[in-house]
């Protein structure tokens, strides 16, 4: 009688301990929001228009595989929706929050928002501009004044945008994500922008990314993660660049992107070492 209560306490164990295991399993319930950097443009030459956004909005182009899609391969993510959307700014992260709610696909049961927003804002295609093509003076001022809307625009734009997050996914731990310097000066010339305007343009992106961070900061169950060690030594116009360049057409859409290398190996695994998600760390 012993032996069979033994065995008989077991089974009845095993019956119990499984509904738990089942739910340890359950992948995270993952969405993505912001702009092209989160949308995917540069990781192929597709482009393709998301299906969640009405007609009468600006199309929402994406493409794959961005670290979205690098995320879904994990065993124990699923992404429910990519719903960022290239050439959004960091204002209109909220009417992406909004449309991802009525869609049903972002709720009380997300586990996971990840968002790049604020380049947009800054205007990272004029300064671009400013600092490959004009004297090194035009590119300092141009940046100084992307720095300055970096902290009176971007940071109040995204401490609001995190909110409207937090207010549709309130069990979601929201990873807010810089940008990576697109150039690498310290490895030497590109051909393309001199080291001392890359020089600037990289501080310029550092401003960018303290807004960031310091929204994170102000914004409870939001997490900062930062990307440019990953992508330090593979700038624009480099060899082995993580980046996509068109030489013949330097200020395409897809120019100026992550590549899927640079996706991958930058973004996503920053995301799966730095966030320091459980689940991500398996």
């Amino acid at each position: 009688m012993g032996l069979l209560a033994a065995v008989i306490a077991g089974l009845l164990a095993g019956s119990v301990a499984a509904p738990a295991a089942a739910q340890d399993a359950a992948p995270l319930d993952y969405v993505a929001l912001g702009d092209s950097y989160t949308s995917g443009i540069g990781a192929s030459p597709s482009v393709t228009v998301s299906p969640l956004y009405p007609a009468e909005l600006q199309p929402c182009y994406q493409s794959s595989p961005g670290y979205a899609d690098v995320l879904d391969t994990q065993d124990h993510v699923q992404l429910t929706a990519n719903a960022a959307c290239a050439g959004w700014t960091a204002a209109m992260v909220p009417l992406q929050v909004q449309v991802a709610s009525a869609a049903g696909v972002l709720n009380a049961e997300t586990d996971l928002v990840t968002i790049t927003a604020g380049g947009n804002d800054v205007g990272f295609g004029n300064l671009l501009g400013a600092c490959m093509l004009r004297p090194l003076e035009v590119c300092a001022a141009e940046v100084k004044a992307a720095e300055a809307v970096a902290q009176t625009v971007v940071l109040p734009a995204l401490t609001t945008a995190y909110a409207a997050i937090r207010a549709q996914a309130p069990n979601a731990k929201i990873v807010a994500l810089g940008y990576p310097h697109l150039f690498s000066p310290e490895v030497g010339a590109n051909g393309y922008i001199t080291n001392e305007a890359a020089k600037v343009f990289n501080k310029g992106t550092d401003t960018l990314n303290k807004a960031i961070k310091d929204a994170a900061k102000k914004s409870p169950g939001t997490v900062y993660v930062s990307v440019t060690d990953e992508f330090e030594g593979h700038g624009v116009g480099l060899p082995g660049s993580w980046f996509f360049f068109d030489p013949a057409d330097p200020f395409s859409g897809m120019s100026f992107h992550p590549n899927a290398t640079g996706y991958a190996l930058g973004y996503a695994d920053a995301i799966i070492r730095e966030a320091k998600i459980p689940a991500l760390s398996n």
